[in-house]
This record gives C-alpha cells, structure tokens and sequence, in this order.
C-alpha cells in the first residue's frame, strides 16, 4: 500500500506542477503517514494548509476508488503537520498543568476540529494515566474536556 500512495501521490504533484525533492510513506496501526520534502513548502501548504488539505482529500478520494475500501491517510510538508500538533499538545500540557495548579476538577479545552480532538483525546491517554476525556458540545462548539478518572 506504501508504494500505492507513493505512486498517487507523486502523480497529484506532478499534475500540480509542484517541484518536490522526496516523497515517503511509513504505516503506523493502519494509518499511513505521507512525507513531502520540497523547496516551495508554502506553494503546497496554502494559507492555513487549505492546498495541504485539498491534496491530502484528493489523496483519499483516488484511493478510496482504487481500492474501494477507505485508506487512512495523512500528508505533512516539511513537518508542517507536525509542527502544528506539537503547538497543540504543548498549549494543551499548559492547560493541564493549570487545571491541577488550580484544583480543578475539570476543564474544557477550546473547540477544535475532529481530527485534532482525536489526537489530543489520545495524546492525554498516553501522558496522562490519571485523566480522563471526553468531547462535549456540537458542531463548531465541540471541545475535549479533561477531567479525572
């Protein structure tokens, strides 16, 4: 499947006329992760990573249809992604650290899109054994709140 990826992806950008200098895809528990390296990261980023996500939708989109069953898959640019998680998962330790400054029971994080909401859902699991979380609220308005076991 790795190869699969690579091979659409590759094809995406070439259509694209982007001038990238690798492609990679690694497999973690059934969702691949896709690497571009590329001198022009902004030109396939676009402002606030609406390029990034086209691509990445485009990406599913062919290989939903080629192998018609869903494949997990995300793009990064030059640890574009990445970088955007680790801002995440930093202002959302800040805010647990307060939560027990403060003793507080609880706390809601601000709303964020479901894709985010489930990694920090899974980045809390994985930091923070005496904590809980659950996603309350609707539509726009659903946040993680954070609370104790």
């Amino acid at each position: 499947m790795e190869t699969i990826i690579q091979k659409a992806l590759r094809l995406l950008l070439d259509k694209y006329g982007a001038n990238y200098d690798c492609v990679t895809v690694i497999e973690e528990n059934g969702h691949y992760r896709a690497s571009i390296e590329t001198p022009e990261s902004a030109r396939l980023i676009g402002r606030n990573g609406t390029v990034l996500n086209a691509l990445q939708i485009l990406l599913k989109n062919i290989l939903w249809h080629q192998n018609e069953e869903k494949v997990f898959v995300t793009i990064d640019v030059d640890g574009y992604r990445q970088e955007q998680y680790d801002r995440v998962y930093s202002k959302v330790g800040k805010t647990i650290d307060l939560m027990k400054e403060r003793n507080l029971s609880e706390i809601k994080l601000e709303p964020m899109r479901p894709f985010i909401r489930r990694l920090v859902h899974l980045w809390i699991a994985d930091n923070y054994p005496d904590l809980s979380t659950d996603s309350v609220g609707e539509g726009r308005d659903r946040a993680v709140r954070v609370h104790y076991k």
